[in-house]
């Protein structure tokens, strides 16, 4: 596993005595991930020019000559967001569809630095990449998810769903719960939410083709589940976020 903040013991001995022949770490040896530890690695990520997520993960910790039995690596993750800067998607008055897309991709694409992952993305900000770009991107990850929102003529149409290959079927049922909790909406269809790439009117879907995942979050067309994102788009992340790394 990763070393973070609030863990102890030999692991953690050997951390800070590789930060303090660095020129890193300058406290006690004593073995517990606190505030100093978590700073010094910071400083430390920051000298190699990585995120400086205060997290020790494989690569930082092979810079440092740690043995590599401490830390177990992590699941490479793609998030990437839904249509591109040329092409808006669905919009609802002054909302489109890649704009929040993109939104979606920046926060949970932190969130998940955060806790120690490397994370590929198809852009970063107001940056959204094209279609072809996205499929490179999830083509290096071990886990690649896009971010869509739905639309319909019907101004009540409602719910999330998630397209995938059958692989990746309980992963995107626990994208759909988390979704349907927070926003308070079904989970469409009778898989709680998963439907395969051929189901309706999707078939040979370029990014799930590339072994992704494509969410449609909620119907940016229905005025009552998009006021509920707007309103809960933080605690929306975090629940997405949890539902992604329970899977890897």
């Amino acid at each position: 596993m990763n070393l973070q903040y609030g863990q102890q013991g030999s692991s953690v001995i050997t951390l800070q005595l590789a930060l303090k022949n660095k020129g890193f770490y300058a406290l006690k040896i004593d073995g517990d991930f606190g505030p100093g530890t978590e700073k010094a690695l910071k400083e430390y990520q920051v000298f190699l020019g990585v995120f400086p997520s205060g997290i020790l993960g494989p690569w930082v910790a092979e810079k440092l000559g740690v043995t590599k039995t401490m830390v177990k690596p992590k699941k490479t993750v793609a998030i990437t967001a839904g249509h591109s800067n040329q092409d808006p998607g669905a919009v609802s008055g002054t909302y489109k569809e890649a704009v929040i897309s993109s939104d979606f991709r920046n926060e949970i694409a932190k969130r998940l630095r955060l806790k120690g992952y490397t994370v590929f993305t198809d852009g970063e900000g107001l940056v959204n990449l094209t279609l072809s770009d996205a499929i490179k991107v999830a083509k290096k990850a071990d886990v690649a998810i896009e971010f869509h929102l739905n639309a319909s003529s019907n101004p009540n149409a409602k719910g999330v769903e998630v397209l995938a290959h059958e692989k990746d079927k309980v992963l995107s049922q626990n994208i759909c719960e988390a979704i349907s909790k927070v926003l308070e909406t079904p989970a469409r269809g009778s898989e709680k939410g998963w439907k395969a790439e051929g189901s309706g009117q999707h078939s040979r879907l370029g990014f799930i083709r590339a072994g992704g995942i494509i969410v449609e979050s909620f119907f940016i067309t229905n005025n009552q589940e998009l006021q509920k994102y707007l309103d809960k788009k933080s605690k929306l992340y975090d629940a997405i976020t949890e539902a992604i790394t329970k899977n890897l």
